[in-house]
């Protein structure tokens, strides 16, 4: 029996910066040093199949005696650097560690917890002001840091299971953390979707951009085009006024970008 030959195959898979008109980077936190991160998404199955129901995710976020509130309202909500390894353990073991969040695997501490956006597929967003804290607090500072790791969070509780609709419909009935994950069971719980690193630009038609594309001419090329032997570099100043397509130019006046940057 001969033998086989391997075909020649070439492929490259890597991060994508942008997906979805959403961009990979580094985040700033606020003048506490907290960093506005989504948590999870009410309303929406997870990428695992599995449906929270609102009423009850709701109610252990804002109800008085909830675990979550009064450790928020305490100054005293933390979350762990994964979660926790109960494999070893026997039910009783299990249950006992997913609600204790263990001082010596800490890694970010909560300021403050809250419903954001309502999402295009009916989901709304839970965000969450976390500060990287404790003995594994430089391991997300430096997943926050880091422009191509998109830093994820996953919430932790104890809840009741059942069947539903082809989903895994979950009643949560003890919230106790989010913690740090290296992906979370809602895309939309990590960094890509956080507002701080959020870029969305849309064309008048309503198209999201998802790639750019930059074509580079060599200088022959261009002369060639052009039908001459000189290349000259031409630049423009320009500072841009946040969230609208105008620009401060040179003269101080306001300018629309598009216009400037056709008329080269």
């Amino acid at each position: 029996m001969g033998i086989m030959q391997t075909p020649a195959v070439s492929f490259v898979v890597e991060t994508m910066v942008v997906k979805d008109g959403r961009k990979l980077g580094m985040i700033h936190p606020d003048a506490d040093g907290y960093y506005q991160m989504p948590m999870g998404v009410l309303g929406v199955p997870t990428r695992n199949r599995t449906y929270y129901d609102v009423n009850d995710f709701v109610a252990q976020l804002t109800g008085a005696d909830c675990f979550v509130r009064k450790m928020l309202e305490g100054g005293q909500l933390f979350g762990e650097y994964g979660h926790p390894d109960t494999a070893p353990l026997n039910n009783e073991q299990t249950i006992a560690r997913l609600l204790h969040i263990e001082e010596k695997f800490h890694s970010h501490h909560f300021k403050k917890i809250w419903s954001g956006e309502k999402l295009a597929e009916g989901g709304t967003v839970i965000y969450g002001l976390v500060k990287p804290s404790g003995p594994y607090g430089q391991y997300l500072q430096q997943s926050l840091d880091a422009p191509t790791i998109n830093t994820a969070f996953s919430l932790r509780g104890i809840t009741q299971s059942v069947p539903k609709n082809g989903l895994v419909w979950r009643n949560l009935k003890r919230l106790v953390t989010f913690d740090f994950v290296g992906a979370g069971g809602y895309e939309q719980a990590s960094k890509r979707w956080s507002p701080c690193t959020e870029t969305i630009i849309t064309f008048p038609e309503g198209d999201i951009v998802t790639d750019v594309a930059l074509e580079r001419l060599s200088d022959h090329e261009l002369n060639d085009i052009f039908g001459t032997k000189k290349i000259t570099l031409m630049q423009k100043t320009m500072t841009l006024i946040p969230n609208s397509r105008m620009a401060i130019d040179e003269t101080g006046e306001a300018v629309s970008v598009f216009h400037e940057l056709m008329k080269g």
